[in-house]
């Protein structure tokens, strides 16, 4: 598989933004809460451009007398200073980008804020930057996040039903067509599902994971944690795929999107055999060759499709 970097591989688009939402998440409890108004009045300083762009302050008008002059003087400092509160709990978006990666690429990205992204194979997603939050919807794929603390601007990844927050941790993220996963490696990770409030997430440590069926947002079911072999979950960043007494319809599924070939299992026995092995998914024509060498079936071709049937 290529590695791509940020303008040959991975497609990014700013943008300003042209609305603004009026709902926020929760935010967690912050151990240096001493710095929270440095941090708070750095974060308005630096996008007072993108403020001034969103909420214009209207121009004076000339005053009548010197008491009219301070009345409108006094109205004008509480009209800024109400509107400063006001879009910070707006949280305004004022600028997005956008990154995916095509089949058979990767790619690293590093964000403004120093946070580290990789992208894999088919990957789609978008950044939206706003006043106090971070924001990251994944339309697709998988994605690993190494992201950069800061205690006023939590980090926070949307993937079909599922919701995740962080302050600065590392994690992955991937949706499936069947289940949305979350695998955390260093520091910790909030998830819940979509349509519920943060204070019920789900804490997640170093070393967990939790998978949540596509779509399914039902309160009644509960998310089940549990452990993962951390160096198999991350092998698809050094270009691998790892299986271990895997079905072949399985192992099949996840070859797949890796190449633009159709691949077809022809029966269920020869998708109940079992794969065990470590190819580079950036040779999937070698993996097809290397099959029946390993397993007791044929690879048959015709036309970009692929099929693969049992020998008995």
């Amino acid at each position: 598989m290529s590695k791509a970097t940020n303008t040959d591989a991975a497609l990014q688009v700013d943008r300003n933004a042209t609305g603004v939402r009026t709902g926020s998440l929760a935010q967690p409890n912050q151990e240096a809460a001493g710095a929270g108004g440095d941090e708070m009045a750095r974060v308005l300083d630096e996008h007072r451009a993108a403020l001034l762009h969103h909420f214009p302050v209207p121009p004076a008008r000339p005053a009548a007398s010197r008491r009219r002059r301070a009345l409108r003087k006094a109205g004008g400092v509480l009209a800024i200073v109400l509107l400063a509160a006001g879009t910070w709990w707006l949280d305004p978006v004022y600028r997005s980008e956008q990154f995916a990666t095509l089949v058979g690429q990767r790619a690293e990205i590093a964000l403004a804020d120093g946070s580290q992204l990789t992208l894999d194979t088919n990957t789609r997603l978008n950044v939206e930057w706003r006043l106090r939050s971070r924001q990251v919807r994944l339309a697709q794929g998988r994605a690993r996040f190494d992201v950069s603390p800061s205690a006023w601007r939590p980090f926070t990844v949307a993937a079909d039903a599922v919701r995740v927050q962080v302050v600065g941790t590392r994690f992955d993220v991937w949706q499936r067509s069947v289940s949305t996963s979350v695998s955390v490696y260093q520091g910790k990770v909030a998830v819940w599902r979509d349509g519920r409030d943060v204070t019920q997430a789900l804490l997640l440590q170093p070393g967990q994971q939790v998978s949540v069926p596509a779509g399914q947002i039902n309160e009644n079911i509960a998310l089940h944690v549990q452990p993962f072999d951390e160096a198999r979950q991350a092998a698809w960043r050094q270009g691998r795929l790892v299986f271990q007494e895997m079905p072949l319809g399985q192992a099949l599924e996840e070859i797949q999107r890796y190449t633009a070939l159709s691949i077809h299992v022809e029966d269920a026995r020869t998708a109940g055999l079992l794969l065990s092995g470590v190819f580079d998914s950036g040779n999937i024509e070698q993996l097809l060759g290397l099959l029946p060498t390993i397993l007791p079936v044929r690879v048959q071709r015709q036309a970009g499709r692929v099929g693969i049937a049992s020998l008995h």
